[in-house]
């Protein structure tokens, strides 16, 4: 999260998340993409709180780099408030949560992969450590990773009785 850009649309977008989750996992901010000093105003605007340190009894996990999600074999595979690692997704989901919505606008072109085939990149990759996910694809895209089928489920029907149109909703291909 940079400064200048709290209040843009994809703040509305995260908000809209976190109603849509609060019955049943409720959202909660990664504090490592929130600056300290931006938390309370992010928390205000999104109502989405940070992480606590001890993990609620159900939740859903908001990850909010700057840029995205690092395709899985990239050989820059830093992480800070720019990006992260599907590794790190991958254990949120081992440790509890429900959901992990991560907001991913990183599209590499230096890769020989097009943009929906580096989402489809990254949604194997889950599926390969037994996890299942979906991208909702929009000028905010986001992917959703769960720890289970069930769970993608849920979270799909939610969308869907949203109202979020199926054409949103990018599942991965065989």
């Amino acid at each position: 999260m940079i400064h200048a850009h709290l209040g843009d649309s994809y703040d509305a977008v995260k908000r809209t998340w976190q109603e849509l989750l609060v019955n049943w996992a409720p959202l909660h901010a990664e504090r490592r993409f929130v600056p300290d000093d931006l938390q309370k105003d992010f928390t205000k605007l999104t109502r989405i709180p940070m992480l606590p340190n001890h993990s609620p009894t159900s939740y859903s996990i908001l990850n909010d780099p700057d840029t995205g999600i690092r395709l899985p074999g990239e050989r820059n595979q830093s992480e800070g408030r720019k990006h992260i690692r599907m590794k790190k997704i991958a254990a949120q989901l081992r440790n509890g949560s429900q959901c992990v919505v991560t907001f991913d606008q990183s599209t590499y072109r230096h890769s020989k992969l097009k943009r929906k085939e580096q989402l489809q990149a990254k949604m194997r990759w889950l599926a390969n450590q037994g996890l299942h996910s979906f991208y909702y694809v929009s000028h905010a895209p986001f992917l959703f990773a769960f720890p289970d089928a069930d769970a993608l489920q849920r979270v799909y029907c939610i969308l869907k009785n949203a109202g979020i149109p199926q054409n949103r909703i990018e599942k991965l291909t065989s």
